[in-house]
């Protein structure tokens, strides 16, 4: 028995692909609306075979691991020598008189904790997918979550969007920063579902824990290899099966870590492509930059392909239990790029405009620069570059 994820449409408006477990779906009729669901089941091949004669199942994946896109080593770098607020100075966040006022944002992580001063005037909607609570003891998300709009602790500034009010938290990884893509797929879902303006996430489909979980199965290590290849495809196509039936271009703006297994303080060759789902279409991917002889430059760890670039280095933010700690990563990247988005969700509202994906990955991209990046800064590091604040 494998554990399948089956994707469905409860409006039964959309088409499954002419070819199976094909890529691409559409609605027979596209004004009304998409109501997509998650089954998950185990089943034998011939169960498989049955299920997909039901025409309202859209795709169908083998279920896979998935785990934290986990902070880099900090190399030496103590709490106390950090450098708290660079990364907000360095996107112009200091600089704007927006704060995020009416901007709904959710984050997909390892939970939040909520009773952190952090997070003082937060009003926090949470379900817990992975089954370990929504309370965050892992201590990633609560970070991340404060980057995006924590208030200020004891004089230092260490959020972007201070003024948001409204944070969905959607615990998609358990306190060991691992979970299952249902899982994900799932807090995905009721995101979208719950009308975020801004989805943030860091984690990635773990297609290494996947070929070893088969393997201990009895699987030959050739074909254990090829089934997670598949999953792996196949999670990818759901998810983006869902971003099209809910809004696609009009809905929620999704940014994605761009994943941080590069090597090159090892090996200058030593680098990868943005980890799924964060290389979904319709993602957003972000790069994590550091700071290195007066310049902008991009992290070691930090994966190629990614659309933006962000502070990923050394960022001071809310540690679990209180006080700050610091964290290197991509993930510290996409927080401060899911902030200057709700800047912008903001703006948008007071310019009587349409909050959309398309009109937030505009913004976002229209206003990134490259100036103050040194000279490995290249297009295939940083993408559009650097995200900067409205002013």
């Amino acid at each position: 028995m494998t554990t399948y994820i089956l994707l469905r449409d409860r409006s039964g408006n959309w088409r499954r692909p002419s070819v199976s477990l094909g890529p691409r779906i559409e609605p027979r009729n596209p004004a009304r609306p998409a109501e997509p669901f998650i089954e998950v089941a185990d089943l034998s091949p011939g169960d498989l075979r049955a299920a997909m004669r039901d025409e309202a199942v859209l795709t169908a994946s083998p279920a896979m691991p998935t785990r934290l896109i986990s902070p880099a080593p900090l190399d030496g770098l103590r709490d106390d020598s950090a450098e708290a607020g660079w990364g907000l100075r360095a996107i112009g966040a200091d600089c704007t008189p927006l704060c995020g006022q009416g901007a709904r944002v959710a984050l997909l992580d390892t939970g939040l904790d909520a009773a952190h001063p952090a997070f003082h005037g937060v009003t926090v909607t949470g379900r817990d997918f992975a089954g370990t609570g929504l309370e965050d003891a892992n201590g990633h998300g609560t970070h991340v979550a404060a980057t995006i709009l924590g208030r200020d602790l004891g004089g230092v500034r260490i959020g972007v969007a201070r003024g948001v009010t409204e944070l969905l938290v959607g615990k998609a990884l358990s306190d060991n920063g691992l979970g299952r893509s249902d899982d994900f797929l799932n807090a995905v879902l009721w995101a979208l579902q719950e009308k975020a303006d801004v989805l943030g996430f860091s984690l990635c489909f773990d297609t290494v824990a996947h070929v070893m979980a088969l393997i201990e199965e009895g699987y030959p290590q050739s074909l254990a290899t090829a089934s997670a290849v598949h999953a792996y495809r196949g999670n990818l196509r759901v998810f983006e099966m869902i971003l099209d039936m809910l809004g696609g271009d009009s809905g929620t703006l999704i940014l994605g870590a761009v994943g941080n297994d590069s090597l090159r303080v090892i090996s200058e060759g030593f680098e990868t492509g943005p980890a799924a789902p964060a290389a979904a279409r319709g993602v957003l991917s972000v790069a994590a930059l550091g700071r290195e002889e007066g310049a902008l430059t991009p992290a070691p760890f930090s994966n190629l392909g990614a659309a933006l670039c962000a502070p990923g280095e050394g960022v001071v933010s809310a540690a679990m239990g209180g006080g700050t700690r610091v964290l290197n990563g991509t993930s510290m990247a996409m927080a401060h790029v899911a902030g200057i988005a709700a800047l912008w969700v903001q703006r948008l509202h007071e310019g009587k405009e349409a909050v959309t994906a398309l009109s937030l990955a505009a913004r976002l991209i229209g206003g990134a620069t490259r100036s103050g990046l040194g000279p490995a800064a290249s297009r295939v590091d940083i993408g559009h570059g650097r995200v900067q604040a409205p002013r």
